[in-house]
């Protein structure tokens, strides 16, 4: 059976789950279960709800095979990785009770086209970019693996899930459940998402129930505006002389307002009155995230910001990937109050911390434009668990000349949703239940003060029998120890558990990451041990060249070529290491399965033995 049919899930009625994540679930579950429905299945969560742990649930009990989770962008992939990864200490899974042992979690990859099909081949999960699902490539994944890889297929930002290669992948495991997860349920281009909406959890109830923040908008609203055309100071035009004469269509108007430095300054007194406001009254570094139309917009508005005394992020697609890091760095140890972002900060990058959006560009379609303000949206827990008012109402800034009031309505809707959510919540009087009108008297109940648990497993399978057994071999070892120790048992079971070796347990939970590190392992033993120990040991230089010229410590007939190959010792050394591992193993290393990456360490301490006894037995014939 599957990993995810065995495994010991806690899902059902888990107080750690988020009310959404736990009812999407159980739609889920009932549409490929229960209906054993083929049709694809859409859950809409708004940013903030739980978007990626519902991912990190939904396979359970539901799927039969691997899963593959496909997003649209490398900084949503990077989120859905660092909730999901099995070896990160704040992982979902654990956090959240659904499993409770380390060796219950399911074994997860990133797919690279450098991983052998063996590491592919032992994930339950594989996260990818779906551009590398593009059949064109010959890395792609469909190019890797059978249509019936996966049993289950789930899309990230399933807006995107309508572009062609999306619909490719998808057409190619067509017999897979495929479950779209989405914040944003519309596309710019109006198409639907193709599948069966079978849960929807609105803004209005997140906003309601604190899970994100709740929003208000402020307007910036000068009382005359004025324009010049052609770069011509001389003839003034105001702005209802534009628009009654049909000088200028409101595309313009709005291109130009935006990049205005008058109008910026204005949105920019704004948003630094309502953070300061903000600050006053919290003890938390909320910041402004604001939007540009160019990045040289953007460095034109940094410099306004500068000038009244607030530091600056910009974040850009043309930014190298160390610059992106650097900056985004400075945003998340707080070092900057504003983060200016062109087409760049969109779904999939979190920082709870950003809660005024100054807005500097015109939006054409509702899902940029939600896109943006969902970055404004995350919660902010207080250290008691709290949620305050201050720290959970994020602010967005408006110039009114933008024409954006009807991406607002979306918005306007859903805070009137939220209210009517609320009252209906926090008025006793108000009963618009189907009992309204039936017997709600009620009678007493009370039980005994005696009382005995029962537990019982949802399936007695091989993984629940092999986590007992593991379980006992530890009781055993920890019984031993505090025999030995004279110590109890509190703390020789942290004995224990600290002394376990984390490498086990990334072997089975992330082959991917072990299989690059014991790479990586063989690298630093050649490169930065048993080279350097060497030379250091004969007295030799790396860059020196006397183990070339003098011609005596390869076997010529299968690494005599080195010495023409080579110019210094080190160059010689590293690469009669390499050619030797190769020989040993018969393939070239890109193909070595983990266990002839350990047979390499070996080979290669062996060899480096050999080196010095046929360097030791020259010495002495000298």
């Amino acid at each position: 059976m599957s990993y995810f049919v065995d495994a010991p899930a806690n899902i059902i009625s888990n107080s750690f789950l988020r009310e959404p994540q736990e009812d999407a679930y159980r739609a889920i579950y009932d549409h490929f279960v229960n209906k054993k429905s083929k049709e694809h299945a859409l859950v809409t969560l708004p940013t903030g709800t739980g978007k990626t742990g519902l991912m990190g649930i939904s396979p359970f009990k539901i799927a039969k095979g691997r899963v593959l989770i496909i997003t649209p962008q490398t900084v949503i992939r990077d989120s859905v990785l660092g909730s999901l990864d099995p070896t990160n200490p704040k992982n979902f899974w654990i956090f959240s009770k659904v499993l409770e042992e380390l060796h219950h979690l399911p074994s997860l990859i990133e797919y690279e086209k450098s991983l052998t099909d063996e590491i592919i081949h032992q994930a339950d999960i594989v996260v990818l970019n779906v551009h590398k699902l593009q059949e064109r490539l010959d890395s792609s994944l469909i190019r890797r693996v059978g249509p019936d890889f996966f049993d289950m297929i789930i899309i990230d930002e399933a807006h995107h899930a309508e572009a062609k290669t999306w619909k490719r992948a998808i057409e190619y495991f067509s017999n897979s459940k495929i479950l779209k997860v989405t914040g944003t349920p519309f596309r710019s281009d109006g198409r639907n998402i193709e599948g069966k909406e079978v849960y929807k959890y609105s803004l209005a109830q997140a906003m309601a129930k604190g899970y994100v923040k709740s929003l208000e908008k402020i307007d910036h609203i000068p009382d005359q505006m004025f324009f010049t055309l052609d770069n011509n100071p001389d003839r003034v035009y105001t702005l209802s002389e534009l628009r009654e004469n049909n000088i200028k269509e409101e595309n313009w108007i709005q291109r130009s307002v935006a990049l205005s430095r008058e109008s910026n300054k204005k949105i920019i007194n704004l948003s630094i009155k309502n953070l300061e406001e903000k600050k006053e009254l919290t003890n938390n570094p909320h910041k402004i995230i604001a939007v540009a139309c160019s990045i040289d917009h953007a460095e034109n508005i940094k410099k306004l910001y500068k000038e009244k005394g607030y530091e600056s992020s910009i974040v850009h697609s043309k930014l190298e990937k160390y610059e992106q890091e650097k900056e985004l760095k400075k945003i998340n140890d707080n070092e900057v109050d504003v983060v200016i972002n062109v087409a760049m900060l969109g779904e999939g990058y979190d920082h709870k911390f950003l809660s005024i959006a100054a807005i500097f560009r015109p939006f054409k379609t509702l899902l940029p434009y939600a896109q943006f303000i969902g970055r404004t949206l995350r919660s902010i827990e207080s250290e008691d668990g709290t949620f305050t008012e201050e720290d959970n109402t994020a602010v967005l800034i408006h110039h009114k000349e933008l024409g954006l009031e009807p991406l607002w309505d979306f918005y306007k809707k859903e805070k009137v949703k939220r209210d009517a959510i609320k009252k209906i919540k926090e008025d006793r009087n108000l009963d618009l239940s189907e009992n309204g009108s039936k017997d709600l008297t009620k009678g007493t109940a009370n039980e005994s003060e005696d009382f005995r648990i029962e537990k019982d497993t949802f399936v007695e399978t091989e993984l629940i029998r092999k986590r007992k057994e593991k379980l006992e071999e530890e009781n055993q070892k920890i019984r031993e120890l505090q025999q030995l120790l004279g110590i109890d048992e509190s703390k020789a079971k942290d004995f224990i558990r600290q002394s376990k070796k984390s490498t086990d347990s990334e072997r089975l939970l992330r082959p991917d990451k072990y299989y690059f590190q014991r790479r990586k392992d063989l690298d630093i033993l050649i490169r930065e041990e048993l080279i350097p120990e060497f030379v250091a040991d004969y007295n030799l230089d790396v860059e020196g060249d006397e183990l070339v010229r003098e011609k005596t410590i390869l076997p010529r007939k299968s690494y005599g070529w080195i010495y023409s190959h080579a110019k210094t010792n080190g160059a010689l050394l590293g690469t009669y290491f390499n050619a030797y591992l190769k020989n040993e193993l018969k393939v070239p290393r890109d193909q070595w399965t983990l266990v002839q990456y350990e047979e390499a360490v070996e080979l290669a301490k062996s060899l480096d033995i050999y080196i010095r006894k046929i360097v030791d037995s020259n010495k002495e014939e000298k």
